[in-house]
């Protein structure tokens, strides 16, 4: 399904992201297995090949924060941090499939289907950035740190299913979008940017968002450069982003 809500045009800058991104439909239940987020039991475990977008984000600044305070400290931010990300991922049908460290792995479009995937992660993207100053701004208020964050998304074909050895196995996506957008994710330090997403994401989403080509780049492990837009806002005539308690279960419009 498409975004959840009927939407206007809204402005197009980072300091100017839509009001309401933040507000979430229905938390889902999440089940902890092996150190990650599981995935429901109906997944297919055995594996397929699926049309994926991938969200990956890192914190900024965290590494620095960890040298000065205590480790409990250190532990409460983090959680607090990691619980507004996990649910702005499940809040637009993505899964979480990692946490490393201070960075947050998420997957759309399996193990549900989910036609418009890349709209989501784009969404999702957009969403952390407002939690993450909404967050950073309480935090200063009392006292505490102050953080940025990068985020990058790819789409693309992956593996999806079980991974592992026989002793312990997982469900996870795997193949060149979880890769590729770790290597995108560390562009956002040279671009000075926020939010990069590849071209084959902004394909399927081109007349919905708001972007600013940057370039191509080569990406380590990669044999042919990455076309690296930076992710702005939205941009969908006639649509704005509603509160939850009206959402609608729409298709946005064809990109």
């Amino acid at each position: 399904m498409g975004p959840e809500s009927q939407a206007t045009q809204n402005g197009h800058s980072r300091d100017t992201l839509p009001r309401g991104l933040l507000d979430l439909g229905e938390a889902r239940e999440v089940r902890i297995a092996d150190g990650a987020v599981a995935a429901p039991t109906d997944a297919p475990f055995d594996g397929e090949i699926r049309q994926v977008s991938v969200v990956m984000a890192d914190l900024r600044g965290f590494t620095t924060f960890c040298e000065r305070v205590s480790p409990e400290r250190m532990s409460r931010v983090l959680n607090e941090y990691l619980t507004v990300m996990v649910d702005v991922i499940l809040g637009r049908h993505g899964r979480v499939q990692d946490f490393i460290g201070d960075g947050i792995l998420g997957v759309f479009g399996a193990p549900g289907h989910d036609p418009q995937h890349a709209w989501h992660a784009a969404l999702t993207a957009l969403e952390m950035q407002v939690a993450i100053r909404r967050l950073s701004g309480r935090w200063e208020r009392e006292g505490g740190p102050s953080f940025a964050l990068g985020v990058a998304v790819h789409s693309g074909e992956a593996f999806a299913g079980a991974v592992g050895s026989p002793r312990q196995r997982k469900y996870a996506v795997v193949g060149d979008p979880v890769n590729t957008v770790a290597r995108l994710e560390e562009l956002n330090r040279t671009l000075g940017t926020g939010i990069v997403v590849s071209g084959d994401t902004v394909a399927m989403v081109r007349d919905l968002v708001d972007v600013l080509p940057r370039g191509s780049f080569a990406v380590r492990g990669r044999s042919h450069a990455v076309e690296v837009f930076e992710l702005l806002g939205l941009h969908a005539p006639g649509w704005r982003l509603a509160s939850c308690t009206d959402r609608e279960t729409r298709t946005p419009p064809e990109a």
